[in-house]
């Protein structure tokens, strides 16, 4: 049976965007419980590329897409990443650790940099981006509960 587990971390930020958004911060924290209650959609986290674009899901009904994220899969971590298709989620990303066989752990909400801005100081995949780090930290504080 999986388990999703919502680390400290990613309730901080859960907290931090309900200071200016109440609603988004309502809708992302029914989503987190949506899917820690349903089987099937936990399952899903990590298969690959799961999900298809918000404009044309795959299956149909898929209500996220998944994937893994690469730079850091390479250097042993087993993160993955939700872009949910709800439009207040659409400009945040849920990263998460997959503690196989079954055990899921977000470690962050994020809002995603847009990629043409070079500027822009929001989460950006970096290895080396400041919520990286914290992400690769509570990874390895985790990795022998696991």
């Amino acid at each position: 049976m999986y388990k999703l587990i919502v680390h400290n971390d990613a309730g901080a930020d859960l907290k931090e965007i309900a200071q200016h958004d109440k609603e988004t911060a309502a809708k992302l924290g029914r989503f987190i419980r949506q899917l820690q209650a349903d089987q099937d959609l936990l399952d899903r986290l990590s298969r690959i590329d799961f999900g298809g674009r918000p404009n044309r899901p795959q299956p149909r009904n898929a209500k996220f897409n998944i994937k893994m994220w690469g730079a850091l899969q390479d250097v042993g971590y087993n993160l993955w990443r939700l872009r949910a298709y709800f439009d207040e989620a659409l400009p945040y990303r849920f990263v998460y650790a997959f503690f196989p066989p079954a055990v899921y752990v977000l470690l962050a909400i994020v809002e995603k940099a847009d990629d043409d801005n070079s500027e822009d100081e929001r989460f950006n995949y970096e290895p080396n981006h400041p919520i990286s780090d914290r992400i690769k930290r509570a990874f390895r504080s985790l990795e022998d509960q696991y």
